[in-house]
């Protein structure tokens, strides 16, 4: 698979270091990097654009602002990509109505597009209840073989007999990295004492998703927390497994 990631700084930047180095190594991984200083509306993003362009089949869009989000009708135009990710790690880098835009442009181009919120929520399971109006087929798939790899995270845990954790592996893990982070430093900690301990350490790596409150009526009190949540149930469902698999 051939992937362009766009970004603006630090946040686009370690993810695109760590695809690189924990991503499958078939996948050919171009960087874009977009100015900060964009107009309010772009009303033609070829303009903003190198003109030699790479030939991709996804974008994973990590830009820091509202304004750089408007580019993406151009860079799909302009790399023939299918299929598009888009994280809402922070909403005012794409707000809700600039997502209907992209959503109804992207179908245009017979383009797939997903925005897990927070990346790290990205499954197959929400590429499918995203796929309203992009086609079936080639676009989707290159969705899922990114989520086979990289998103929510899947965890197996190695219990030793004293009831610590071992080991914690990443079956698939954050796309910034945060899980293998996690994973490494929860070795030695008892099992009762790892939730919340393991979503504590992925906030810590640092977590890039916003601290804005948005989610107060499920208790959730930002996207970074919800991060934290998202690594903690996944190793709480590893944790019972490991436990059965010690027992049998």
């Amino acid at each position: 698979m051939r992937m362009l990631c766009v970004y603006q700084g630090i946040f686009g930047e370690r993810i695109a270091e760590n695809l690189r180095y924990r991503g499958p190594k078939k996948w050919e991984i171009s960087v874009l990097e977009i100015t900060n200083t964009l107009p309010l509306i772009v009303d033609n993003p070829e303009e903003f654009l190198p003109a030699d362009f790479p030939s991709v089949d996804l974008v994973l869009h990590l830009t820091e602002n509202s304004q750089a989000a408007q580019l993406l009708p151009g860079i799909v135009r302009l790399s023939g990509a299918k299929a598009v990710i888009a994280p809402i790690d922070n909403k005012a880098w794409i707000p809700v109505g600039l997502r209907y835009q992209l959503n109804s442009e992207m179908s245009i181009l017979g383009a797939a597009i997903v925005f897990p919120e927070p990346f790290c929520a990205l499954t197959e399971d929400l590429i499918d209840s995203q796929q309203v109006l992009q086609p079936e087929g080639e676009g989707k798939d290159i969705l899922k073989e990114f989520a086979s790899d990289f998103g929510r995270p899947a965890l197996r845990v190695i219990m030793n007999t004293d009831e610590t954790i071992d080991e914690v592996i990443i079956e698939r893990g954050a796309a910034c990295g945060s899980s293998h982070y996690a994973a490494e430093r929860l070795s030695g900690t008892l099992a009762q004492d790892s939730v919340p301990k393991g979503g504590l350490i992925c906030l810590h790596y640092p977590c890039l998703a916003s601290m804005k409150p948005t989610r107060p009526k499920d208790g959730v009190e930002n996207l970074m927390h919800l991060s934290g949540v998202i690594f903690n149930e996944e190793l709480e469902k590893a944790l019972l497994k490991a436990d059965k698999q010690k027992n049998a």
